[in-house]
């Protein structure tokens, strides 16, 4: 067997990532919504309350347009509500509204597809050392962006 080197992991990764994004775009094309406003409906069906629109920036690493975009979207469709924060005036809050609700399980239904497409012909055992490399790589990066956030900061 060959090594792998970066190029490779790189370009399975960009692949997962596309091809999923894909799939998840054409499976909620019959509720009209892109992947983007389906990960944020997502994201919100894991919250017991309103989210403000930065936390969904941060916690979901998309940019401030991409996210007001989507979040106006999901707006103009009735899916979600945008209130002024109490604190910040200057921030949004965003609340599952009834219709969003009424979708969840088919919203859900179309990740829980993609993910079933994704495991097949994987066993338990690799899936659970799957996520847990996964949550490693993810936390060894999210840590650099920290310490290269804060590096910046002190050079200030």
């Amino acid at each position: 067997m060959s090594e792998i080197d970066i190029k490779d992991i790189w370009g399975y990764a960009n692949n997962i990532i596309r091809t999923s994004r894909q799939l998840v775009n054409e499976g909620l094309h019959s509720l009209d919504l892109s992947s983007s406003e389906g990960n944020i409906l997502q994201h919100l069906f894991t919250r017991e309350h309103e989210v403000r629109q930065e936390d969904i920036v941060e916690e979901l690493d998309i940019s401030k347009p991409a996210v007001s975009r989507a979040v106006k979207s999901l707006e103009l469709k009735g899916y979600v509500t945008r209130n002024k924060d109490v604190d910040d005036r200057r921030a949004s809050r965003i609340v599952l509204a009834d219709k969003a609700k009424e979708i969840r399980p088919e919203v859900e239904s179309v990740y829980n597809e993609v993910y079933a497409i994704a495991a097949r012909g994987v066993s338990e055992k690799e899936i659970d050392f799957f996520i847990d490399l996964f949550a490693r790589v993810s936390n060894n990066f999210s840590q650099a962006r920290r310490e290269m956030k804060n590096s910046r900061r002190a050079l200030l």
